[in-house]
């Protein structure tokens, strides 16, 4: 299995996996159903009885709001993903981080803090600090009132992405818009 497996998860079609290279889209009836999925595929819940999880790697969480540290410049919220979860020198993770967050659009803004960027730049910061540790399923949570990630991600532009199974997870089926399957 390289990528993610849910089988016989409630709320969701009977078995719903993705490649690596893949992504899709999951509508959620509530915010808390949201998250409840987010922490099963995260390891952060147990699945329930009968349930099936399987997943091929590293899992990567992308909060609603990109999850970056307030403290830091986005260079340094990307390159902080890269240290955490590999052991390389500043040096390397900061080259590393350079293409990703190029990649993802965000060449103009890496001496910027969170606050100094838009929200659909914040979610974009977060998936290149999520792409630094090599996951093979990034987990996109999405909100309303934030801009869509089918408006944000060029998939098809950036190689990095296709290195993992993305999964969104939205609780209305307008924001699903971009992707390439909505459940």
């Amino acid at each position: 299995m390289d990528g993610l497996l849910l089988d016989r998860v409630p709320g969701l079609p009977d078995r719903l996996r993705i490649d690596v290279g893949q992504q899709r889209a999951v509508v959620m009836p509530a915010a808390m159903d949201r998250r409840r999925l987010a922490d099963l595929v995260t390891g952060a819940e147990d699945p329930p009885d009968g349930a099936v999880v399987k997943i091929g790697g590293a899992v990567r969480l992308v909060p609603a709001e990109g999850g970056l540290l307030p403290h830091l410049t986005v260079l340094d919220n990307v390159i902080h993903g890269h240290t955490v979860a590999h052991p390389v020198t500043k040096q390397a993770a900061k080259e590393q981080s350079l293409v990703k967050a190029g990649r993802c659009g965000l060449a103009d803004v890496l001496d910027r803090y969170p606050h100094e960027i838009t929200p659909g730049r914040r979610r974009l910061a977060g998936v290149a600090r999520a792409l630094g540790a090599y996951p093979r399923v990034i987990l996109l949570e999405d909100a309303n009132g934030l801009p869509t990630w089918g408006s944000l991600l060029r998939i098809e532009h950036n190689p990095d992405l296709s290195s993992a199974a993305i999964l969104l997870i939205t609780t209305s089926s307008a924001r699903t818009a971009g992707f390439l399957d909505a459940e």
